[in-house]
C-alpha cells in the first residue's frame, strides 16, 4: 500500500543531516521521531531504533518514498546522507554484505558502525556547536533551531571555524553523548519512539535524577544550543591557532568542489587515511610519540585521552573480539581528536624525505610491538590501505632488506620505492656490464672481497632491485627470480659477515638505487622472466652448436665430451643474465645422476675472467651473437611447445 504524503514538511537546512531533519520535522508534526521516520519509508524496529546505515545513504527505491512523502527532489534526499565523502573516505563505500568479511581483516569485529568509527569514516555520536545550532536568525530556525550539520558526524570535524571554538560531544548537564545504542547497536536518534514532545535541540538521553528513586528514566531535555563557555579557552594561543589552522585546511577538501577535484589528482597534503593510520599508531605507542607532539599543552591532552586507553588494556578481563576496538575509534572528545591529527599532520609533513619520516614513525612501530598487547599490534599492522609511503616508513628492515618476518606485517612489505621497471624485468643476476659501471668500486671496499663475493653481490643486487619493483621480504623476492632460497639466504648471509656493521649496507642501498634510476630511464627493458620461463626446457639444436664451434681448435673436443650441454648452458645464462648454476638443464643432469660435475668445472673456466683463453673468449663472442636474438627463439620455443 502506497504512503500518503506529509500534510505539512520542511525544506533542508544548507548542510543538514537526515536525523537533524528527522528531528525538525517530527516536532512541527508533533510526532515522535520514529513515527516520521516509518511514514517516509525507513524501518523502525517497532519505533524503538531507526538504522543507523540510513545516515550513509538511503537505498535507492527507500530515498524515492522518502522524496514523494516529503515533497522533496531524490537528489535533496540524498544530500542528507554521508555517501557524498566517499572519494575522500573510500570506507564509506562498505555495506553490511561485505563488513563482517572487511572488519575481521581489521581486528574489528561487530556491527556495520563499529567498522566505519574504527576507521575514522563516521562518528554515530555527533559533536555540536551551540552557536550554530542557535540558528541564524530566520523565522524557520528561531523555530526549530539551526541545521545539526551533517559533516558533524565526521571525526575529522572537531572545531567551527566560524565561531572560532571546539565542537562539544556530551550534553552540558548529563555528561553523555547524543548517540546512545538501543539493545547494543547503533541508533540514527537516541529514543526515537519516546511520546514526550521533544524540541530538536533538547538532549533526547534518559536520566534518573537521584531524588526520584524507583522513577522510570525520562529525556534529558536539556537545551544544546547553549553555550557553557568556550573550549579553546584555556588552550594556549598557539595550540589555538593549530587546531582551527587544521581545521581550515580540512574544511577545504570537505567542500564539494574539492573532492572532485581530489578525484582527478591526488592531494599534495596527507590523505585522510594516512593521517587516521598515524593518529591510531600515536595511540597504540603512547607515550613514545609524545616527543612529535607539537607542544606540551597538546601532549597532555593526547596522554588524557591514550593512558586511559591503555590502563584499561591492562586492566584483566574475559577475552573479547572487540578488546581493542577503543584503540582505533577517534576521540569522542573534540580537542583529544584535534591534537591527535595535528601532530599526524606535522609527522606527514615530512613526507617528502622518506628518511625523516621513517625516523619519525619507525620508533613508533617498533615501541607498540615491544610494549603494546600483542593482539592489538596484529590487528593494527595487519589491516589492508596502508600507503605505500606510510608502509615503507613502518616496515621492519635488517641488512638492507625487509625482514621476512611474522606473517601480520606483510601489508608493510610493499614496494620499497615507486618504479617504472617491473619485477619481472630485473635479472637474476646482475650482468656484468651492471655491476662494472656501479658495483666494482664498492667491491673494492668489501673486506676479503673474492670471487664468491662478486657472485653474491650480483644476487643480492638483484633481490634489492626486486624489492623495490614489488616488495615483499628477500625469501619472495627470491621467488619471483627463480632462484632457490637456500641460495639467496647463503648469499645475504655471507655479505653480511663480510659487511659487519660498517655502513657498506648503506652504500649497497645507495648504489642499488643508481641503478634503479638507470633502470627506470630505459626506453625499452627485457622481460627476463618471460625468458626465463621460454627456455625453460630448450636445448640447443645441434647444427647450430655446430655452426657456433665451427673453425674453433677445441670445438671437436667439447661436443665429444659435453655435445651440446654446454652451448645451451652459456645460451641460457647469457639469454636470461641467470647465475649457470640454476639452468634447468644442470638441474636436470644432476637429479638424473648423470654427473654433471665435469661440465660445471668447464663451464665456471668459460665464465672466469682469469680463466679465459682465445678458444672460450671467441666462443663466447659467438654465444653472446646467438643470444641477441633471444626474442626470436624465446618465440620459436613457445611455438614448437604449443605443436
Amino acid at each position: 500500500m502506497q504512503r500518503r504524503a506529509l500534510a505539512r514538511s520542511l525544506e533542508p537546512l544548507p548542510e543538514e543531516s537526515l536525523p537533524g531533519f528527522l528531528l525538525r520535522l517530527a516536532y512541527r508534526l508533533h510526532r515522535s521521531p520514529a513515527r516520521v521516520a516509518h511514514l517516509c519509508g525507513l524501518e523502525t524496529n517497532g519505533q524503538r531504533r531507526v538504522a543507523a546505515e540510513h545516515l550513509l545513504e538511503l537505498p535507492a527505491r527507500t530515498a524515492a518514498e522518502f522524496a514523494r512523502v516529503t515533497g522533496l527532489s531524490v537528489p535533496e534526499v540524498q544530500a542528507l546522507g554521508l555517501r557524498r565523502y566517499t572519494e575522500l573516505f573510500p570506507t564509506l563505500r562498505t555495506t553490511r554484505a561485505n563488513t563482517t568479511h572487511q572488519s575481521s581483516r581489521q581486528g574489528t569485529r561487530g556491527s556495520v558502525s563499529q567498522f566505519y568509527e574504527s576507521n575514522w569514516a563516521v562518528s554515530l555520536s555527533t559533536r555540536f556547536c551551540p552557536e550554530c545550532l542557535s540558528g541564524d536568525g530566520s523565522p524557520i530556525q528561531e523555530a526549530y533551531g539551526g541545521p545539526w550539520a551533517l559533516r558533524w558526524h565526521l571525526p575529522f570535524v572537531f572545531a567551527c571555524t566560524i565561531h572560532r571554538r571546539l565542537l562539544h560531544s556530551q550534553c552540558p548537564a548529563c555528561r553523555s553523548g547524543l548517540a546512545r545504542s538501543y539493545k547494543g547497536r547503533a541508533t540514527l536518534i537516541t529514543q526515537p519512539g519516546t511520546t514526550q514532545v521533544l524540541h530538536p535541540l533538547q538532549c533526547r538521553n534518559l536520566v534518573t535524577r537521584q531524588e526520584d528513586e524507583g522513577a522510570q528514566p525520562h529525556p534529558c531535555g536539556t537545551r544544546l544550543d547553549i553555550s557553557e563557555g568556550h573550549l579553546l579557552a584555556a588552550m594556549p594561543e598557539e595550540d589555538h591557532q593549530r587546531l582551527l589552522g587544521l581545521q581550515h585546511r580540512l574544511n577545504a577538501r570537505l567542500s564539494p568542489r574539492r573532492i572532485d577535484t581530489e578525484r582527478l589528482q591526488p592531494p599534495a597534503a596527507p590523505t585522510f587515511q594516512d593521517l587516521v593510520h598515524v593518529a591510531q599508531l600515536i595511540k597504540l605507542s603512547w607515550p613514545a610519540g609524545k616527543s612529535l607532539v607539537p607542544s606540551d599543552a597538546l601532549a597532555s591532552v593526547i596522554d588524557s585521552h591514550a593512558s586511559h586507553l591503555h590502563a584499561a588494556l591492562r586492566t584483566p578481563r574475559p577475552r573479547s573480539s572487540s578488546r581493542f576496538s577503543m584503540l582505533w575509534a577517534a576521540p569522542d572528545n573534540s580537542a583529544q581528536c584535534g591534537a591527535l591529527l595535528v601532530t599526524a599532520e606535522e609527522v606527514l609533513h615530512s613526507a617528502n624525505d622518506p628518511a625523516q619520516l621513517r625516523a619519525a614513525i619507525r620508533p613508533l612501530a617498533r615501541f607498540a610491538v615491544e610494549h603494546a598487547p600483542g593482539g592489538a599490534c596484529r590487528s593494527f599492522f595487519n589491516r589492508p590501505g596502508f600507503s605505500p609511503t606510510l608502509a615503507r616508513a613502518m616496515v621492519r628492515r635488517a641488512h638492507g632488506f625487509h625482514t621476512a618476518g611474522p606473517r601480520e606485517y606483510a601489508n608493510l612489505r610493499v614496494a620499497s620505492r615507486d618504479c617504472r621497471f617491473t619485477a619481472e624485468e630485473v635479472p637474476s643476476h646482475l650482468p656484468q656490464s651492471w655491476y662494472d659501471q656501479y658495483f666494482a668500486d664498492f667491491a673494492d671496499g668489501v673486506p676479503h672481497c673474492n670471487l664468491y663475493t662478486v657472485r653474491h653481490l650480483r644476487r643480492a643486487a638483484s633481490l634489492k632491485l626486486v624489492e623495490m619493483a614489488q616488495g615483499g621480504s628477500w625469501v619472495q623476492c627470491a621467488q619471483a627470480l627463480d632462484i632457490p632460497e637456500s641460495r639467496a639466504r647463503s648469499a645475504l648471509t655471507k655479505l653480511r659477515g663480510q659487511f659487519g656493521e660498517s655502513d657498506l649496507w648503506k652504500r649497497f642501498e645507495d648504489i642499488t638505487e643508481q641503478l634503479a634510476r638507470h633502470l627506470d630511464g630505459l626506453p625499452q627493458r627485457v622481460n627476463y622472466a618471460n625468458r626465463r620461463r621460454a627456455l625453460a626446457s630448450w636445448q640447443l639444436p645441434r647444427a647450430d652448436w655446430s655452426a657456433l664451434i665451427e673453425g674453433l681448435p677445441q670445438g671437436r673436443r667439447l661436443t665429444a665430451r659435453y655435445g651440446t650441454a654446454l652451448g645451451t648452458v652459456l645460451i641460457w645464462t647469457e639469454a636470461t643474465q641467470s647465475d649457470y648454476l640454476l639452468c634447468p638443464l644442470l638441474q636436470h643432469l644432476r637429479r638424473d645422476g648423470t654427473g654433471p660435475a665435469h661440465l660445471t668445472d668447464e663451464l665456471s673456466r668459460f665464465l672466469a675472467p682469469a680463466s679465459q683463453d682465445r678458444t672460450r673468449q671467441a666462443l663466447l663472442q659467438r654465444i653472446a651473437q646467438y643470444a641477441t636474438t633471444a626474442e626470436a627463439l624465446c618465440t620459436r620455443t613457445r611455438a614448437s611447445t604449443s605443436d
